[in-house]
């Protein structure tokens, strides 16, 4: 990552959240639920549209697993440019060894307070992959704390992180199918603005009366769930 430099990544959501999102009558909001793997703040996927779409279909295709803490209706992209000075970059050994100690420290202020360490674990028994991650999200804010508590301010403007996920493409290739670069930004004010994707076009204003009309629909008819 170039810290500094304008950036593109992409969000999946609704259609009528893309269209509220590029026309300026929505402002993005950070996801704070217990399967955000990077912590808190607005998720992008760096520079992939194509996987950003695939999040979104797959979150309203099976809205049981609650992918996303809104439901999706009809499953878009809406492309982000951003800027981050500092960023806790977790594809370099510097954020990784970061990680790693606060960890460790964090283990050791859980084990003297007899707090238990929070873990990662599947959404079902069912599931090879590890969505739920309370032991990431723990580190993450403990970080992000310690700067707060020693500084009175967040260092961090957003995380960055690689992750395999998927079958493998290939026999002991290492490549998965579904891996992906995510971006949590923490700081809203890194966003410059919004775009859509090439060759697709914002929706005339009946058809965005009747997405908005769908999702909120959905969002009604949904059981509030409490996060842990």
């Amino acid at each position: 990552m170039n810290h500094g430099h304008l950036q593109i990544g992409y969000h999946g959501c609704d259609i009528a959240v893309r269209d509220g999102l590029v026309s300026g009558r929505l402002t993005p909001e950070p996801s704070n639920n217990h399967y955000d793997w990077l912590g808190p703040g607005f998720y992008l996927f760096e520079g992939d549209a194509e996987r950003a779409l695939a999040f979104a279909e797959a979150a309203a295709s099976e809205p049981l697993r609650r992918l996303t803490a809104k439901p999706i209706v009809t499953p878009a992209v809406v492309g982000c440019i951003f800027r981050i000075q500092r960023c806790l970059d977790m594809t370099t050994k510097a954020g990784r060894l970061q990680f790693e100690n606060a960890h460790i420290n964090l283990q050791a202020m859980r084990l003297r307070s007899g707090q238990q360490v929070p873990m990662n674990v599947p959404v079902s028994p069912f599931d090879e992959e590890v969505l739920l991650r309370g032991l990431d999200r723990a580190v993450f804010q403990f970080i992000h704390l310690g700067f707060l508590d020693r500084y009175g301010t967040e260092y961090y403007e957003a995380v960055r992180g690689a992750f395999r996920q998927g079958p493998e493409i290939a026999p002991k290739s290492g490549f998965h199918r579904d891996s992906h670069v995510q971006i949590a930004l923490r700081d809203l004010s890194c966003i410059k603005g919004w775009f859509l994707p090439p060759g697709v076009e914002l929706l005339s204003p009946q058809e965005l009366r009747d997405a908005e009309a769908s999702l909120t629909a959905k969002r009604d008819a949904v059981p509030k769930v409490q996060h842990r």
